[in-house]
Formats: C-alpha cells, sequence, structure tokens
C-alpha cells in the first residue's frame, strides 16, 4: 500500500515515516509539507492512502485538499489531527474522508485505521462518530476550563487581536510553540479559527 503524508511539521512527518515503513505492507512513497503538494503528487498518480494534517501554517487546508484529491483521484485520505470537534469531524466526513485520527492515537490504532481506509473501509473511532453525529453547539465553560494556564493566556491574546509573533514577543516564547499553543486552544474549544476563538473569549473571559 503506497502512502503519502503531508504535514508542516518536518517532525511529525519522519516520526509517522518510521512507524509505517517498518510495516511489510505499507510504504511511504511521498511526503509533503503543504496542502497543495499533497494534491500534486496525488494527482500524479502512485499514492493508495493521504494521510493529511487539516490544518497546515498557510494556503490550501488538509480539508479542501482532501475534497479535491477524492474528486480526481482513487486515492483514498485518512485525516491525521489534534481536533477532536464535531464541527471539524463532520467536515471530514462532508470532504469525502474516510478515516480521522487523531495525531495522540497509538501505533496500533494508527496502522489499523491506515490499512482500513486503503482498502475501501471507514476508521472512525467511536467516540469521534458519536461527535459526527451529535447536536453542533459552540464552546461551552467547561471547553474553556480544559485550556492550560499558558494556553488561556494565548487565548487572551488572541482575543486582544495579537498575532503569534506578537503573541511570541508579549510572552518570551518562539512563533512555533505560540502556533502549537493556537491550534490547541481552537481544538479545545470546538471551533475552526482564531477568529471564531476571540469571539468566544470575548464572551466568556473576564
Amino acid at each position: 500500500m503506497r502512502i503519502l503524508i503531508a504535514d508542516d511539521h518536518e517532525l511529525t512527518r519522519a516520526g509517522l515515516r518510521a512507524v509505517i515503513e517498518r510495516e511489510p505492507d505499507l510504504e511511504v512513497v511521498a511526503e509533503a509539507d503543504r496542502a497543495e503538494m499533497a494534491v500534486e503528487l496525488c494527482l500524479a498518480g502512485g499514492v493508495d492512502v493521504a494521510i493529511l494534517d487539516i490544518r497546515f501554517g498557510g494556503g490550501m487546508s488538509g480539508l479542501e485538499a482532501a475534497r479535491l484529491i477524492l474528486e480526481a483521484t482513487a486515492t483514498r485520505v485518512l485525516l491525521l489531527t489534534l481536533h477532536d470537534t464535531a464541527e471539524y469531524v463532520r467536515s471530514a466526513l462532508s470532504a469525502g474522508a474516510t478515516g480521522y485520527v487523531l495525531k495522540d492515537a497509538g501505533r496500533e490504532e494508527l496502522l489499523h485505521a491506515i490499512r482500513a481506509v486503503g482498502e475501501g473501509r471507514t476508521a472512525l473511532p467511536t467516540d469521534l462518530l458519536r461527535l459526527a453525529v451529535s447536536p453542533s453547539v459552540g464552546p461551552t465553560e467547561s471547553d474553556l476550563a480544559r485550556l492550560t494556564k499558558r494556553e488561556r493566556e494565548v487565548l487572551a491574546l488572541i482575543r486582544g487581536g495579537l498575532t503569534n509573533k506578537a503573541i511570541a514577543r508579549e510572552l518570551g516564547i518562539g512563533p512555533g510553540t505560540v502556533k502549537v499553543h493556537v491550534e490547541k486552544v481552537i481544538a479545545k474549544l470546538g471551533v475552526t479559527d482564531r477568529t471564531q476563538a476571540a469571539v468566544f473569549a470575548a464572551r466568556a473571559m473576564p
């Protein structure tokens, strides 16, 4: 089974490759650090399963890439992400992806999902499936309570309209670290972008 890995974090790609290439029936044939590149590689052929992150640093999202790949090729799509929210799961299924796995999944869960998707089956954990069919609701106070102290600090600065670089300067941390915090805030609140996070923060945070 020929695999493409698309993620804008080099270490994530390297970790996935190391896990996958230990399996005799799986082969990583391509890597991409942008969603646009993933689409191009799949259009060129020779990819059975594309493993896509949902969010990239800029440009096309993984969901957009999934739609294009599934519309134009026989490649199947497995989304690998931090986001365990109903909106993201529904969007993934709407895009046509048949697999959805969280980045903190174990090795066996990941490999099972790759093989299932490659064989035309669905790989969606039961708890995420429940999210997908549950009524859509916005962030709640309990979602806010899930944030760490640092994530709340980042959210407060997002509410103030600061960019990642400005947040990094304000908190004395690197822009890459800020990006990770922002992604976790978005995931935990169940929103799709920093604008929705800022709106919620303006309403819910003192």
